[in-house]
């Protein structure tokens, strides 16, 4: 601290020099022949104000986003990246994150998860046993992070590619020690009370639409349908394929864009003074993963990231309310690469299941020339300029789908579960592309979780799948709505 008496010599000097200043501030007299009457008053012009600047929102957060991408490992992820890149296209949105951890995914037995058991443990942050959703090992119910922040007073949606009664989706509603319980994951959707579900279709539930009148939902078959009427909404496609989930992105056609649409509905549905919690699940990512499809695992990533999109956009309205999550249950495939020309993998205009059953059937129904139909299958798989040994690879393996003379087993052990050809097709895809599946199973492989936007700083580390439940908890308790 300054002596008294320099102090007093520096405040006399301040205030003298605060005066000039202040005289300095009076307007000269006008220039003018005329003199100005003494009686007249004299204007002063009004000073110079400064905006004072806009003072930055607190953060409170009001809106999640948890975007599952099932099945996808680092490797998954890697192969789309640089798919896209080589491709000129846009890179994926959620790599570009400032916040990116490391999850281990094994359950409570340290085995290599399934969809279940992981989804219950990122819902409830509990680890459990395979096939138990919504319960600890010893069937205690837990309290899933849905159920929590509805409680909170947020509305919630839940939205998938495949059925509504899978065991990702259900795993934030359903409290069953079998995920093939549908019936009874069935009843525990509609008790939730949430909000919003998307998805494909119900397993054998007959009773599905007067279970949904009863407990206030409307059933639309396409998010273009009209509901403005509709307090509560279930998006059930008509699109149905497989196991009760919606087509595959890679065919198109009606299917192309829903996941997207759906979210944006869910969004424009769900926004209310307390906020929402949307998860959102890239279901088929897995699906092609465990069959060895990789143009179709690529183009099912793809859509995830575009429905992401919508949730960027919302993002970008509302910067210091959102956060935005993006992760994995599991890794499926025990995906590997290599050098190769990755944008082979967006070339492939046809999933495997479409192709055995359109042109495979097609070519068998008509014992088309392998001469004949080598340039439909290269169209479809992207598969341009044939080496001899790729033809002759292609050839042997249309003659075992034209003559069907492979028994099941030798052809599966050979082939994969899809047809000969189709399966070669699916292979040349990969082995162009330098892509190679280990397996057609689960692994215990570590997956990443991409953060963005308010208590993002939560998720960094190296950590347990359970922990995404704690994290966002701890992000709702640091960044409270006022």
């Amino acid at each position: 601290m300054f002596p008294f008496r320099r102090s007093k010599r520096i405040l006399s000097a301040f205030a003298a020099l605060l005066l000039l200043t202040c005289a300095g501030c009076l307007p000269s007299a006008p220039q003018s022949a005329t003199p100005v009457p003494s009686n007249e008053p004299v204007v002063l012009a009004p000073p110079s104000a400064s905006p004072l600047p806009t003072p930055l929102p607190e953060p409170a957060l009001k809106y999640l986003f948890l975007f599952i991408g099932d099945g996808m490992g680092p490797k998954q992820v890697q192969a789309a990246s640089e798919a896209l890149l080589a491709g000129g296209r846009e890179p994926l949105h959620f790599l570009g994150f400032p916040v990116v951890g490391n999850v281990r995914t094994k359950n409570i037995d340290r085995e290599t998860t399934d969809s279940a058991a992981a989804a219950t443990a990122i819902a409830t942050g509990t680890k459990t046993l395979n096939g138990y959703l919504g319960l600890d090992e010893n069937k205690n119910r837990l309290v899933e992070i849905s159920e929590t922040l509805r409680d909170m007073g947020r509305k919630v949606g839940i939205l998938t590619t495949v059925s509504l009664d899978h065991a990702t989706p259900a795993g934030f509603y359903a409290h069953v020690d079998s995920r093939r319980s549908y019936d009874m994951i069935a009843d525990d959707l509609f008790a939730s009370g949430f909000d919003f579900f998307a998805g494909g279709r119900f397993h054998d539930t007959p009773d599905v639409a007067e279970h949904a009148a009863e407990n206030g939902y409307t059933i639309l078959s396409s998010p273009a349908d009209p509901a403005e009427s509709a307090d509560k909404l279930i998006v059930s496609s008509g699109l149905v394929f497989g196991d009760y989930g919606v087509p595959p992105a890679i065919d198109g056609g009606a299917r192309a864009g829903w996941l997207k649409q759906c979210t944006a509905l869910a969004i424009s549905r769900l926004d209310q003074p307390n906020g929402f919690f949307i998860m959102v699940e890239g279901g088929r990512i897995d699906y092609f993963c465990h069959y060895n499809d990789a143009g179709s695992f690529v183009a099912e990533l793809l859509d995830m990231n575009d429905a992401l999109a919508e949730a960027l956009a919302f993002y970008t309205a509302h910067p210091s309310e959102t956060l935005i999550l993006v992760t994995a249950d599991h890794e499926t495939g025990d995906v590997s690469l290599s050098e190769g020309d990755r944008a082979v993998l967006l070339r492939q205009t046809i999933s495997c299941d479409n192709c055995d059953d359109t042109l495979v059937a097609q070519c068998v129904s008509a014992q088309t020339p392998f001469s004949d139909a080598l340039p439909l299958f290269a169209a479809a798989f992207g598969l341009g300029e044939l080496t001899a040994d790729e033809t002759a690879y292609l050839k042997e393996a249309y003659g075992h789908t034209l003559k069907g003379d492979l028994p099941s087993s030798k052809s599966n052990e050979e082939y994969g579960v899809y047809e000969p050809i189709t399966s070669a097709c699916a292979t040349l895809v990969a082995t162009r592309a330098g892509l190679r599946f280990g397996s057609g199973a689960h692994t215990g492989k570590d997956v990443s979780v991409y953060a963005l936007g308010v208590g993002s700083e939560f998720f960094a580390g190296n950590y347990e799948n359970t922990k995404l439940h704690d994290a966002i908890l701890q992000a709702v308790a640091a960044y409270p709505l006022s």
